[in-house]
């Protein structure tokens, strides 16, 4: 577990989408394939709130949870999150998870590593926003890799002073 600082290179790369207004080219992506032949993708939402609470995925052979502190995490200060993976039956999944940045539906940036083990079920981690992150429509994004296939938990925030 290590404290994370989101890039400025991230915001940059939205600030060029929104100045594009296409959506297309400028932001780093890697090239990871899902780790399972059978894949289940199923987004979720929450709606932003200045309160914690959860994103979820419920129904099908994946389930997932992600909580976090809240949906406007202050800048330069420590934001935690936590995503747990079971299947159906409730019993913890082993995987991996990838920790994205979401602009305007558009991947714009990822965690550095992308990348983190989920062991008997969970991870958690914490990050840190840079000032300009400040008022910045974003979508924190958790994708997570089982065998039994992948979901999707979406989070949105608005970082703040």
């Amino acid at each position: 577990m290590t404290a994370k600082y989101v890039s400025a290179a991230v915001l940059g790369v939205v600030l060029m989408v929104v100045l594009a207004a296409c959506g297309g080219g400028g932001a780093k992506m890697s090239s990871t394939q899902p780790r399972t032949a059978t894949t289940t993708s199923t987004p979720s939402t929450t709606s932003p709130t200045t309160k914690g609470g959860t994103s979820s995925v419920l129904t099908g052979p994946v389930h997932g949870v992600l909580r976090a502190q809240n949906h406007a995490p202050k800048v330069n200060r420590l934001w935690s999150y936590t995503v747990t993976a079971t299947d159906a039956a409730g019993h913890p999944l082993s995987g991996t998870v990838d920790i994205e940045f979401v602009f305007g539906g558009q991947v714009v940036g990822r965690d550095t590593p992308p990348t983190h083990p989920v062991r008997h079920g969970r991870w958690h981690d914490s990050l840190t926003f840079p000032p300009s992150a400040v008022g910045q429509p974003l979508v924190f994004r958790a994708v997570v890799h089982t065998r039994l296939g992948s979901i999707t938990l979406d989070w949105p925030i608005s970082a703040r002073r």
